[in-house]
């Protein structure tokens, strides 16, 4: 029979155990809806240049279509950098204003130069 005290190490194991496999699930949810979200984003950058396009060729884009792409985007932007601060990675920064994933230890992003905390 077990003493008290190899009782508590068990449990303390596997409550670690327990966690760790939480946080992986949690992520494992994350990146998924993140790819969602990059899919969504790319569709709505995809749109917006063509609006831009069309209004540059032949006027016929209004500024209120190409206003809610842009409010699409900063939306979806806002999102994905949220997802990103929810992911558990040791020393990997996302930037806060494009949300690209960042060598670790950068000073700034690779993507867009803004300085990373």
């Amino acid at each position: 029979m077990m003493n008290d005290d190899a009782m508590g190490g068990l449990r303390s194991v596997f409550d670690n155990a327990s966690k760790k496999t939480a946080d992986m699930i949690g992520n494992s949810r994350s990146y998924v809806e993140r790819a969602k979200l990059r899919a969504q984003l790319n569709d709505a950058y995809r749109m917006l240049g063509m609006a831009e396009y069309e209004a540059s060729i032949n006027g016929s884009a209004s500024m209120e279509q190409i206003n809610g792409l842009i409010g699409r985007i900063t939306d979806l932007r806002s999102a994905m950098n949220e997802i990103n601060r929810t992911l558990r990675h040791e020393n990997v920064p996302y930037c806060p204003k494009c949300g690209k994933q960042n060598a670790e230890g950068a000073a700034y992003c690779s993507g867009c130069g803004t300085k990373l905390s």
